[in-house]
């Protein structure tokens, strides 16, 4: 079974991103071969970023840092639910990611992005954050716009806008298995 956490890309209050959450973890809801948590990283208190080792060395002084990042070790993959800010991700994202680095290592995601543009850039932008995490971002993705997927501000997605979503999970489901084996195969050597 795949673990997946799916994590809301962003921390503003009244934003449509939890009626979009929502539906991912209603989607993945059927499926028997995976198991989904909503893992939000603004129910851990992450200031701006304020830990003076970068993350990549692992070694965490903040409490918030280090329960943060346990809870992202727990996943072998990752959906982000993103909107599109000013042609990138939300700030608050963008600071969530920075505290921690080898949680994601070998690891597998894939991206739900929306906006005026169906948050395309949002999701370009996520994609060279996530390169440099060593995760593999499968390539559909699902990808809703303010205008035809959300309805009197509730979030009514079309057939065409929804319809990556499926493949995206099954590419997810088979890539997340294959790095299973390059995690623990690293571990091994590590060992």
């Amino acid at each position: 079974m795949l673990n997946i956490a799916i994590i809301p890309g962003t921390s503003r209050p009244q934003a449509l991103n939890p009626q979009i959450v929502s539906w991912v973890e209603a989607q993945l809801a059927g499926r028997d071969d995976i198991r989904a948590e909503v893992v939000d990283f603004g129910e851990f208190d992450l200031p701006l970023l304020d830990e003076v080792v970068p993350a990549g060395a692992k070694m965490y002084q903040n409490a918030h840092t280090k329960a943060w990042g346990a809870k992202l070790d727990e996943f072998d993959a990752f959906i982000f639910v993103t909107p599109e800010y000013n042609h990138s991700i939300s700030g608050s994202l963008k600071n969530a990611l920075d505290f921690v680095a080898t949680e994601f290592n070998h690891k597998v995601a894939g991206i739900v992005n929306y906006g005026a543009d169906k948050g395309v850039r949002a999701a370009e932008h996520l994609r060279h954050i996530l390169a440099n995490y060593k995760v593999a971002v499968v390539r559909d993705q699902a990808s809703f716009s303010i205008f035809t997927d959300v309805t009197d501000g509730a979030f009514t997605p079309t057939e065409v806008s929804a319809a990556p979503f499926a493949s995206m999970v099954d590419d997810l489901v088979a890539w997340g298995g294959a790095l299973k084996g390059v995690r623990e195969g690293s571990e091994a050597v590590t060992v």
